[in-house]
């Protein structure tokens, strides 16, 4: 029987397959992803306007407080914060108007009774009541109410009534609006709940939605990183914000979930 001798290739004609195959893979990374993926539904273009606004408001206020923790001045990092607050709050109307018949295309802020739901940055925030100038700890949603975010020193710990009076009573027995997760808002989160640019012009600098408001200062959650016995607090009197001691009293307005 003759025996078929098969002919050595080439180094080309071995290497062809992969370079096919890569030429492949290449030409699908330079197509453009509008032409590999079809325009999405309503929602879809929601969501993804929802998140990529929350991830250039994280960055825009991590790069803020880089340059103020870096040696900047009080003044610059509130201009810088504002800006950075305000541009992320102006994405709803823009998604309202993009994604028509999604989520996207409703009021920002939900009125539920108890609560309100932000629709921009998936938070729902606790509404407060009875703004009369006179404290009721038994209502932990009285707006007159202040609290310590901690209790000895050397004020670093989460002992002040923030964390152990007010979350506690929220978060126990039936729990507020029947839900069990209420926590303090970071600083970040906190200040997408201010109105306007800094300085407010509007006194206190918060939507009506939200119900009775002191102007005055409200805890974060957040420690301030040159200030290790103060936090971050966010004044609804004029857009400001800044650290606080630890030891000292402010209001408080519970939060929970988020994007």
């Amino acid at each position: 029987m003759r025996r078929i001798i098969q002919k050595p290739r080439t180094l080309a004609e071995r290497s062809l397959p992969r370079f096919v195959l890569a030429t492949l893979v290449a030409g699908t990374l330079l197509v453009p992803a509008s032409a590999t993926h079809a325009a999405g539904t309503p929602e879809q273009t929601c969501q993804q306007g929802l998140y990529r606004a929350a991830a250039q408001y994280s960055a825009c206020q991590q790069k803020a407080l880089a340059k103020f923790f870096g040696g900047g001045a009080y003044n610059k990092l509130q201009a810088a914060t504002s800006k950075c607050r305000v541009k992320y709050t102006s994405t709803w109307p823009k998604l309202q108007a993009k994604a028509p018949g999604s989520t996207c295309d409703t009021t920002r802020f939900t009125d539920n009774g108890t609560t309100v739901t932000d629709n921009l940055t998936g938070l729902q925030w606790e509404k407060k009541q009875n703004l009369d100038s006179t404290q009721n700890f038994a209502d932990p949603h009285d707006a007159d109410n202040v609290y310590s975010w901690s209790a000895a020193p050397p004020f670093l710990a989460t002992d002040g009534t923030v964390f152990t009076t007010f979350l506690p009573t929220l978060n126990s027995g039936g729990c507020f609006a029947g839900l069990c997760d209420w926590r303090l808002p970071t600083i970040y989160e906190l200040q997408t709940i201010l109105l306007e640019a800094y300085p407010c012009a509007t006194y206190p600098c918060i939507d009506p939605v939200f119900g009775p408001t002191v102007a005055d200062g409200y805890w974060s959650a957040t420690t301030d990183a040159t200030y290790p016995v103060g936090a971050w607090g966010a004044f609804f009197g004029s857009g400001y914000m800044d650290g606080v001691a630890k030891s000292g009293f402010l209001a408080v307005r519970a939060v929970r979930a988020g994007l």
